[in-house]
């Protein structure tokens, strides 16, 4: 009678520990499938972050132009902070009559170059591809989820389109 209750016991033990085992996986499963959903979300918050800073850095830019005399090629020169040693080299950028940065070239290459130029870092293409548009003469940097930032190259302009 002593080893029946023992093994019943035993039993009633592993249900339990098995319940319990079920319980924490299922929490888990919830809490990942919550985290996965947010990850394009944070993407799209990436590239809005890039969207200001780029504005930022086309308007600075438009504004030392202005400083220095309207010159036809500006200099632009990044320092890495990361490694303070680094330090890129200056890189020339083209201006057009109203002090806008212009691509060397009016293609997808010349609009990544001029990422490159403009935020001191390869555009990633990965997480950001760019294209020339002939049609309204602008560069757009396109994130993978769909999320576009559009520049104008005549007026300056800077445009964060969302994907619906």
């Amino acid at each position: 009678m002593r080893s029946q209750h023992k093994a019943e016991s035993n039993l009633l033990n592993l249900y339990g520990r098995i319940i319990a085992l079920i319980v924490v996986l299922t929490m888990m499963a919830i809490i990942g499938i919550k985290y996965f959903s947010t990850m394009p979300q944070l993407a799209a918050r990436g590239i809005e972050l890039e969207h200001a800073r780029f504005l930022n850095i086309v308007a600075m830019v438009r504004s030392q132009w202005l400083s220095l005399g309207k010159p036809s090629q500006l200099g632009l020169d990044w320092e890495i902070f990361e490694n303070q040693s680094q330090q890129l080299m200056p890189s020339m950028v083209k201006m057009n009559a109203l002090g806008w940065p212009q691509p060397l070239q009016r293609d997808n290459q010349g609009c990544q170059d001029l990422w490159q130029q403009l935020m001191g870092t390869e555009l990633k293409t990965e997480t950001l591809t760019g294209a020339y548009f002939s049609r309204d003469n602008s560069c757009h940097y396109r994130s993978q989820n769909g999320d576009s930032i559009g520049y104008q190259l005549n007026s300056g302009r800077v445009i964060f389109l969302a994907n619906p």
